[in-house]
């Protein structure tokens, strides 16, 4: 559970395990110079001592912390629920108190403590999380996926286009899902672009072959915005999905 969030969430700590004398090209810091907590915490993170971040923020929590000073702190309560020798009270923990700072990248942490346990109330934090307007496209595609799967289409595109704003890059995974839920609300024009910047790459033409199997997908290969990508589809008996 641990390793999958630190997994998920690695290229948001990724610089704090680079010596400094590596990152060099890269701004020196995120702390303005006249803040002195901001400077000490992300000092200490850079020497990989959550621990005294943490202890150093709760002896004095009632101080006027900066957005920036704030964010050391959340990282930190997440760098110690990342660990293995902790038990599952202090993981759920330590997410809780990265939120009390408002580090709302915690809502990640808890949608991958609960999800094996109850599904729905993972994806829960995932709505929470969305709510606080995240950088980050995964909560939006995993959401979307969801809501696609309960064949809440309308909803499921809301969450992937949302997602597909905020991407840094081409995600063929969000276009694949985009036009599913697109080519299902009759959206059939702006499914076809999804379809087509999708499978672009290659990734989804077994995929592609499976969906003349499913009845909602019937005669896929027929309409004029997916003739030319025929051949993808495969003949056979379509099923239908309940």
């Amino acid at each position: 559970m641990k390793k999958r969030f630190v997994l998920g969430i690695a290229l948001f700590f990724i610089t704090l395990a680079i010596p400094a004398l590596v990152r060099a090209s890269a701004p020196p810091s995120k702390c303005e110079d006249t803040d002195k907590d901001c400077i000490e915490f992300e000092q200490l993170l850079d020497a990989q001592q959550p621990d005294k971040v943490i202890s150093r923020y709760e002896a004095a929590k009632t101080a006027p912390y900066s957005a920036a000073a704030r964010r050391y702190i959340g990282d930190a309560y997440l760098l110690l629920a990342s660990r293995e020798d902790i038990t599952p009270e202090q993981e759920l923990g330590y997410y809780q108190k990265a939120l009390e700072v408002k580090h709302f990248i915690a809502y990640m942490g808890l949608y991958f403590f609960y999800v094996q346990k109850d599904e729905e109330k993972a994806l829960g934090f995932l709505r929470e999380y969305v709510k606080t307007g995240p950088k980050d496209t995964v909560p939006y595609v995993i959401l979307g996926e969801s809501e696609l799967n309960k064949k809440h289409y309308e909803l499921a595109d809301a969450y992937l286009r949302e997602g597909k704003k905020v991407a840094h890059a081409h995600s063929p995974r969000v276009d694949w899902l985009l036009f599913q839920a697109n080519y299902l609300m009759g959206n059939h024009q702006f499914a076809g672009e999804m379809f087509e910047s999708a499978v672009t790459t290659g990734t989804f033409e077994k995929e592609a072959k499976a969906l003349s199997s499913d009845v909602r997908f019937e005669g896929i290969g027929d309409r004029p915005e997916f003739r030319k990508h025929r051949g993808l589809f495969k003949a056979a008996p379509a099923v239908s999905n309940p």
